[in-house]
């Protein structure tokens, strides 16, 4: 007798209770089993030697195990990297036996479980002014983006017209946007400036003429609290600046002030700068530990958690691999807790790819909208909705069960 083979490479758990479902497995098992189908790996860095042969230890004395630095064995290197290799089942064993160890792993033992949690269990909705909030339950929401420039590297000009940009507007609600984000700044490198004054005189018309025409969140995309206030005043429930709302000092005060939801997005540098020589290491290490560190400054300042959105920076201050890294690793972006925004289309990254102009980048815009959901990212900021829209039902019927007979 001749047994027939197939290697399972799904990593979605539904998947995975469908197959042992049919297989006529126990329901108790079919959990039991689902759960062993999902490995978590943990990164941890800055870990001294000592602390390192624990975390070891005491995963394997629980079935578990750790990736560890060759040397952490004679007592060097002083910090290391170290991979924890478990399953959701083990983490509250883990985190328990970490407890009462010391060289800082008793506070190690309750970030762990935390950062599971999180990446599990993202946000599901975003409190706005007036009462209102964005639902993300449904996920993820597409943000249709209304540049009023006449230098934006995609569409400048087309919508410095007021009436056609909330004609637009109306239209990419209609094909399915959940969120319409304003901007009166082009951040394409080398960029200039205007100043306040003349950004909020493209803007202001535009958010006038969207009052009452459409029933969805608008956001404003600026660095400015100058304009953030204004824009807030006509209608706008989100501010999302470019800068991590680190350029305007006044900018944190501003959105407590105006009870808006804010987008912290990661940029080297600045839109005339930020693509003269950017540099990493590790870019994902790197951008996850500074929206890690800013966003608790800005809870500090009284942002609340809760109102924060959170954004890689595609193209901003990033070189091919690094835009590349982060959609690899878009996924752990979500230990930190916060909604996940994605703003990558039209990019100059599809275009060193596919060697297309601006104009023609959807086709490859679309795949990497394919590894933004794979990756869990909850907004995606985008020119083309209705494609986007269109694409995001097809994935999410295969993804899921789907919806057809």
């Amino acid at each position: 007798m001749r047994y027939s083979l197939r290697l399972i490479s799904t990593r979605s758990r539904r998947t995975i209770e469908e197959h042992l479902e049919r297989a006529g497995v126990d329901p108790e098992g079919v959990t039991i089993m689902a759960d062993k189908a999902e490995c978590l790996v943990i990164r941890v860095d800055g870990v001294t030697a000592a602390a390192a042969n624990i975390i070891k230890q005491q995963l394997l004395s629980i079935g578990g195990d750790a990736a560890v630095h060759r040397d952490v064995i004679t007592g060097h290197p002083p910090s290391s990297t170290v991979y924890i290799f478990t399953d959701k089942r083990r983490i509250p064993v883990l985190s328990e036996r970490l407890s009462y160890q010391p060289f800082g792993l008793a506070e190690l033992s309750g970030r762990i479980p935390e950062l599971v949690a999180a990446a599990e269990r993202p946000p599901q909705s975003i409190p706005l002014p007036g009462g209102r909030s964005l639902d993300l339950s449904p996920g993820p929401v597409v943000m249709g983006i209304i540049n009023a420039t006449p230098d934006s590297f995609s569409d400048g000009g087309e919508f410095l017209e007021p009436s056609r940009a909330v004609d637009r507007a109306i239209e990419m609600v209609e094909e399915g946007a959940g969120i319409i984000d304003i901007g009166g700044e082009s951040s394409r490198p080398g960029s200039r400036r205007p100043g306040a004054e003349e950004e909020l005189s493209r803007v202001a018309p535009i958010l006038e003429g969207l009052s009452g025409a459409i029933d969805v969140p608008i956001s404003i995309d600026t660095r400015s609290a100058r304009v953030a206030e204004a824009a807030v005043g006509l209608g706008a429930c989100i501010i999302n600046d470019i800068s991590g709302l680190s350029h305007d000092p006044a900018m944190p005060e501003t959105a407590v002030r105006s009870g808006a939801a804010v987008v912290v997005m990661h940029m080297q540098g600045t839109p005339e700068t930020m693509q003269d020589d950017p540099r990493y290491d590790d870019a994902v290490t790197e951008i996850i530990g500074w929206l890690a560190g800013r966003t608790e400054e800005l809870i500090s300042a009284g942002v609340p958690k809760d109102k924060i959105i959170i954004d890689p920076g595609i193209g901003f201050g990033k070189r091919l691999i690094d835009n590349l890294a982060i959609f690899r690793e878009m996924g752990d972006f979500r230990g930190l807790g916060f909604p996940l925004l994605v703003g990558y289309s039209r990019k100059s990254f599809i275009g060193m790819l596919t060697e297309r102009k601006p104009g023609e980048r959807l086709w490859g815009g679309l795949a990497a909208l394919g590894m933004c959901l794979e990756g869990g990212a909850q907004i995606l900021r985008v020119h083309d909705v209705g494609e986007t829209i269109d694409y995001i039902k097809v994935w999410k019927a295969v993804a899921t069960k789907g919806s057809g007979s």
